[in-house]
């Protein structure tokens, strides 16, 4: 049996079905406007403490409610991003802009980066020294010029050219002492779980344009010009229209050796994923433990926010009302069951195979049918020819086995399954007939979701050596 034509046959059947039906994360009440902002993963609300626990709070919640007065206003998924971040750089709790950790040669070396969805602008500063918010500067870089990344001296020149505050390096020391030390928990780099800093704010507004941003203080001691994932496009930070806006907090250097940020869309775009699904995968599968957290919104207004970590602190709000602000979520905000979810998928779809040879074998061709995809699009292949759409398949079915006899007794079995996005599965297996001429060999079926109940939508037979075609 060749398995390549039948993908090849189950890809194009799957393309051509309705993408609504791929992505049912869409929710019963479709926001007009989203936003998710995150002020870093790493450490729980116990290792952070009672008063650097409310000092995060606080601050997640001001940054929220600038960014949900912007959107309810009909303020542009840009301007918001750009707005909520300088709020969390203002603030020293945070590790960016004033609340920046230091190198090991005691500087400040700031990093940040902005993507417009709408358009695929995107914008990133690394390693400058003296512009108080990086992330506006990461914006002119996307506007003024013709560039995506400047760095180091090349980017404080640009800033002094630019109409962004500049200060004295001095700015970013001078709170340290009285705010207990400045972010707290990630100018600790004793602790046996240092909170990873960075913020970031991904948006959907009111016109359906994505966007995101990233700025970071980086890691605590680090080298001089060491560059982590918040200023490069497609690590931490991606947004594109039609599919998500992405932003990231962690150790930078796996969510670039992962490319993190676009992975999620490009498993939108690609496998027909959704977003939870897109964000599980690289928190469960494709990051060590402990490595940081991710937050992203859809076009459809689906909020996301996951961590490997003991915590992260993030907050979400959207047009339907809701508005909330977390150091730590349940799960790390994944889904409660993923694991068991899909094993109840296969038991589920198990069942309807099951309930199929059953029926077979009562004699009853229509109740057979039932799983069936009742549709001109159904593909049904065997012994090399093809019958498309559920009236014909039936005729094929009952002409070829006009009566119990000839039907046999079925069995289904060595059932293997392959998930294609969240809404369909591909199932392999051997199926016999036992009758006067037993008969038997493999088949391949494609099962799709819809609002009934999983349905084949596509199937190919094949038979064994020296054996009539079904």
């Amino acid at each position: 049996m060749k398995f390549n034509v039948t993908l090849l046959v189950a890809a194009i059947v799957f393309a051509q079905l309705d993408a609504h039906s791929i992505h049912s994360e869409e929710p019963a009440m479709k926001p007009t406007w989203a936003i998710v902002i995150h002020g870093g993963a790493g450490s729980s609300p116990t290792q952070l403490g009672e008063e650097s626990s409310q000092k995060r709070t606080a601050g997640l919640q001001h940054a929220l409610q600038t960014g949900r007065d912007l959107l309810a206003d009909g303020g542009t998924a840009m301007d918001t991003v750009e707005a909520v971040i300088r709020t969390l750089e203002d603030n020293p709790v945070f590790n960016a802009g004033r609340g920046s950790v230091l190198t090991n040669d005691g500087r400040v070396e700031m990093d940040a980066s902005v993507m417009d969805g709408k358009t695929l602008g995107c914008g990133a500063v690394a390693g400058v020294t003296k512009t108080k918010n990086p992330i506006s500067l990461a914006r002119r870089v996307m506007t003024n010029t013709k560039h995506v990344l400047l760095v180091g001296p090349g980017a404080d020149e640009f800033a002094e050219t630019q109409q962004v505050p500049l200060v004295d390096p001095e700015y970013f020391l001078s709170q340290r002492h009285e705010d207990g030390a400045a972010n707290i928990a990630s100018a600790n780099q004793e602790e046996d779980e240092p909170h990873f800093g960075t913020v970031g704010c991904v948006v959907l507004d009111s016109q359906g344009n994505l966007a995101a941003g990233t700025s970071t203080g980086g890691t605590a001691k680090k080298l001089p010009g060491r560059v982590g994932d918040s200023p490069i496009v497609g690590a931490g930070t991606y947004a594109a229209n039609g599919l998500c806006a992405v932003s990231g907090t962690g150790v930078g250097e796996e969510y670039i050796r992962n490319s993190v940020a676009y992975d999620i869309a490009a498993q939108m775009r690609y496998a027909d994923k959704s977003l939870e699904t897109s964000v599980t995968e690289i928190m469960r599968n494709r990051l060590q433990p402990g490595i940081g957290g991710l937050i992203a919104v859809s076009q459809q207004g689906k909020i996301v926010m996951q961590h490997n970590t003991p915590g992260m602190s993030c907050a979400a709000a959207d047009s339907t009302g809701r508005f909330e602000t977390h150091l730590i979520l349940d799960n790390g905000g994944a889904p409660s069951a993923t694991t068991d979810t899909s094993v109840a998928t296969e038991s589920e779809i198990t069942a309807l195979i099951q309930q199929q040879a059953s029926d077979w074998n009562a004699g009853d061709v229509d109740a057979f049918m039932n799983v069936y995809w009742k549709s001109d699009q159904l593909t049904f292949s065997s012994g090399g020819d093809v019958t498309r759409g559920f009236d014909a398949t039936m005729q094929r079915y009952k002409k070829r086995y006009p009566t119990s006899k000839e039907m046999g007794k079925l069995t289904f079995t060595e059932l293997e399954f392959l998930p294609l996005g969240d809404a369909a599965m591909q199932v392999l297996g051997v199926w016999k007939l036992e009758r006067d001429e037993p008969m038997g060999g493999r088949f391949t079926l494609v099962f799709q979701r819809f609002a009934e109940g999983w349905r084949i939508v596509h199937d190919h037979t094949s038979k064994f050596p020296d054996q009539s075609p079904q």
